[in-house]
């Protein structure tokens, strides 16, 4: 998945789906659009990619950019941009069958418009990353966001890039897959925002029957009534025999996980102000045959639920269901593109 996992593209060919309708993928896009237009400050996304057909590698190893999805913009240092896919999805072109499973990962990728890279360790974007496993599974509908930051005044482009893998590519077999058109990479400014990343060191592992809670951060909301988090976590099941993380036996195929956003509301002096506020709990069937999957989660706050507090502690709670142990992935990927990160801003 272009991350410090590249060498595991091997594993990853065992490549189940979330949990949840298509339904409710589409209304969690319609939120965020609507989010984007009381800020004010919403950007048109560029004109919709058309069809795109691409060809599965053996390891993650080269982006290739959705045509259609780039857009430009002239940031002053430090301007926040928040970017997100909307009406994103992948599917096979080559028919599949079961025990070919396919590698995806899609990133939101930032540099200067002429085409420079940022400098070494100025993070350019994020990823979602999960396998398509046929041949139940014949589609993926990714939901990659991120909060970029300019590092300098300058003009950028963004886009939506993908890579499919496999290593029954590796084997001989071409497998073409597809972006079906109308993708897009859309853009606002939020007033007041923040992002975080999980650093190399912080990645965990996750026991079944135990819940870590990972990727905080303290956030000081200003100049909007209303407040959005965002916490999205590269996870792993942990199957026998892994090169990512041990512990996993033959008697689990995969991990059953949960995950969701807790916000503390708290004074600067680390007071806190009343309880916890939960968002909604997102459920995942990781298999060994999917492998990996990106486990996103928002949550609305309205200023009133922090109980005059100034400040949110904000945290993502992963808990292991059942199943073998659950890797958290941290750190970046080539291009310093963000594994597991979080976000907010007011709106």
């Amino acid at each position: 998945m272009l991350m410090n996992t590249v060498s595991e593209a091997a594993e990853r060919h065992r490549g189940t789906r979330r949990s949840g309708s298509r339904a409710r993928r589409a209304r969690g896009a319609t939120a965020l659009l609507a989010l984007a237009l009381c800020a004010g400050t919403a950007t048109p996304a560029a004109a919709a990619s058309t069809t795109f057909d691409f060809q599965a590698r053996p390891r993650a190893d080269l982006y290739h950019d959705v045509p259609g999805t780039q857009t430009t913009f002239t940031a002053e240092a430090g301007q926040k941009s928040y970017l997100w896919s909307r009406h994103l999805s992948v599917t096979n072109v080559t028919p599949l069958v079961s025990g070919e499973n396919i590698g995806n990962t899609f990133a939101v990728r930032c540099r200067y418009a002429d085409g420079t890279a940022l400098a070494n360790g100025v993070e350019s974007g994020a990823y979602w990353a999960a396998n398509l496993v046929p041949p139940g599974e014949t589609s993926l509908f990714p939901g990659v966001r991120w909060l970029f930051t300019a590092p300098t005044s300058a003009t950028y482009t963004c886009r939506l890039s993908v890579v499919a893998y496999s290593s029954v590519v590796a084997g001989g077999k071409s497998v073409t897959m597809r972006v079906p058109a109308g993708a897009e990479l859309a853009r606002t400014t939020p007033p007041v925002a923040a992002r975080w990343t999980l650093p190399a060191a912080s990645g965990a592992v996750v026991p079944s029957g135990s819940t870590a809670t990972t990727l905080g951060y303290t956030f000081s909301p200003a100049d909007g009534d209303r407040i959005a988090v965002v916490q999205d976590a590269a996870l792993s099941t942990c199957a026998p025999g892994s090169a990512i993380c041990a512990g996993g036996t033959p008697d689990h195929d995969g991990t059953e996980a949960e995950t969701w956003i807790e916000a503390q509301p708290r004074n600067p002096d680390g007071t806190v102000c009343g309880g916890p506020v939960k968002g909604p709990v997102a459920k995942w069937r990781i298999s060994d045959a999917k492998h990996h999957q990106t486990a996103t989660n928002t949550l609305y706050l309205d200023r009133a639920q922090l109980d005059g507090c100034t400040q949110i502690r904000v945290t993502l709670k992963v808990r292991n269901v059942h199943g073998n142990p659950v890797n958290i992935h941290a750190g970046h990927a080539s291009e310093w593109i963000a594994a597991t990160h979080g976000a907010a801003f007011t709106y």
